[in-house]
This record gives C-alpha cells, structure tokens and sequence, in this order.
C-alpha cells in the first residue's frame, strides 16, 4: 500500500511520523514538495517517505491520497488533476465534504475524511473518520486509535471539538498573564499552569465515568474558590460565549447550525 500526502504542513508531518515510529508496514510514502523544508526533513529522517517531483505524480504513485492544503487552494489545485478509480481519497481539510470532494475530483474514486490531530505523532490521539474503511482502520489505529463515525454531521461535531486547542493555549495565556502581572516569572507561572491542566487532563482520562461535572464537583470543594471562579465565568457569560464560539466554528465547517 502507497500513501500520498497532497500538502506537507504540521498534520501531514504527525501523520507521518506517527506512521514511521509505529510498526505500520508501509510501502512507501510519498509527499509532496509544497512545504519543501518539511518534506526534505521527513525524506532525511525516514528511508520510506519519498518526495514526489510534482503532484500529479505523487498521484500517479498512490493508493490512498490524503489531501492536507489550505481551503483556499484546494478546489483549484484539486480540479487540475487526475484520480484514478482504485484510489482512496481522503481529506483532512476541514470544511471540505465528501460531496464537494467528489465533485473536484470528478467523481473518480470513493472519498473519506479524517480529522487527526497533531498528538499522532506519538500515537496519543484517536482520529475521526468518516466513512468506515477498513484501511484506513488499519492506519489510523496504529498511530493512536479511530472514531469510525455513522455520519458526516457526527464528523462536523468532532471536526469542531478538534479546533480548541488555539482556544485552551489562549485561555493558559490569560492565567500566565495575570499569574506574571502579581509578581509570578513567567517560566514559574508556565511551568505551574502546564503541569496543573497536563495532571487535570490524565485525571480526565483515567476516570472511568465519562463525566466532565463529576469532575467538576470532585476538584470544586464547596464554597471555596474552584466553585466562585465557575459560578463567576457563568454568571458573566463565559460558558454562552464558548458555545456561541463552537457554533460559528461549526457553521464555517458545515455552512449551517
């Protein structure tokens, strides 16, 4: 089996990284020349990853093609090339849909979509995807898990859910900031805030409840300051701007509520 990565930003180079740390069996994989000092940094690292002369090449070259490019360039670049029937075609491009990603590749082969994050680079995070395929089964499962999901309005939620992460760097930086702005160094204030959510965060995920506000009211000591600050950040409407940031995230993936 022959991979190509259409676009080689930071998801392509987890991607591929997580592949060649794991014990997938690849043939080769083929990247494109886009980001040129990535794909020269893979090819170094990595006797199987290849750089494709050009993309239609590494068209030419692959049995399942992931399509890693920004949305403003996708559909011209997309439409400017040939797929092959046998193919796969899977897009990480997160308002690009299944229908639409038919159409600009004129119906040539079946389509997918997957939504992995970066932490796949060390096989810590399940990938989304949507249709079930048993391939890619196999390749997203060896570099971290997969959420095989029975529609594309599943795949939009999980999509959205997946674009908090500039959001919770942003909300740290708050906190680092007013830690900083009462005396705290920064590296104090880093070091304190990184190891308190990174121990929250595996408190989370080794709780065998699967529930946010049990959690809540575990670290939430009654009329003490865990509880003030959450009953504060309701009362000022944190928790319906947080929502109302989710639901515009999710109409610019979908083009509806």
């Amino acid at each position: 089996m022959k991979l190509g990565f259409l676009g080689t930003g930071m998801i392509t180079d987890s991607v591929v990284r997580g592949l060649c740390t794991s014990d997938f069996l690849e043939d080769k994989i083929f990247v494109s020349p886009r980001n040129i000092d990535i794909a020269d940094k893979l090819a170094s690292d990595f006797s199987s990853v290849k750089i494709a002369g050009d993309n239609q090449e590494l068209l030419d070259y692959s049995d399942i093609v992931f399509i890693a490019l920004r949305e403003s360039v996708v559909e011209g670049l997309l439409t400017s090339l040939s797929f092959r029937k046998e193919q796969k075609i899977v897009s990480f491009v997160p308002t690009l849909t299944c229908m639409k990603l038919s159409v600009w590749i004129n119906h040539a082969a079946p389509v997918f979509r997957a939504a992995p994050l970066p932490f796949v680079a060390e096989h810590k995070s399940a990938t989304p995807v949507f249709p079930v395929d048993s391939d890619l089964r196999m390749i997203f499962e060896k570099i971290g898990g997969i959420l095989e999901l029975g529609n594309e309005e599943q795949f939009n939620v999980f999509m959205t859910a997946g674009s908090l992460m500039g959001i919770y760097f942003y909300f740290s930086r708050i906190l680092d900031s007013w830690m900083q702005r009462r005396g705290m160094e920064s590296k104090e204030s880093f070091l304190y805030l990184s190891r308190l959510f990174f121990c929250l965060a595996h408190k989370a995920f080794q709780t065998k409840q699967f529930d946010f506000r049990a959690l809540q009211k575990h670290f939430s000591t009654k009329g003490g300051t865990n509880e003030l600050i959450v009953r504060l950040f309701k009362e000022k409407g944190g928790d319906k701007l947080l929502s109302c940031a989710l639901d515009e995230a999710f109409f610019h993936i979908t083009g509806s509520f």
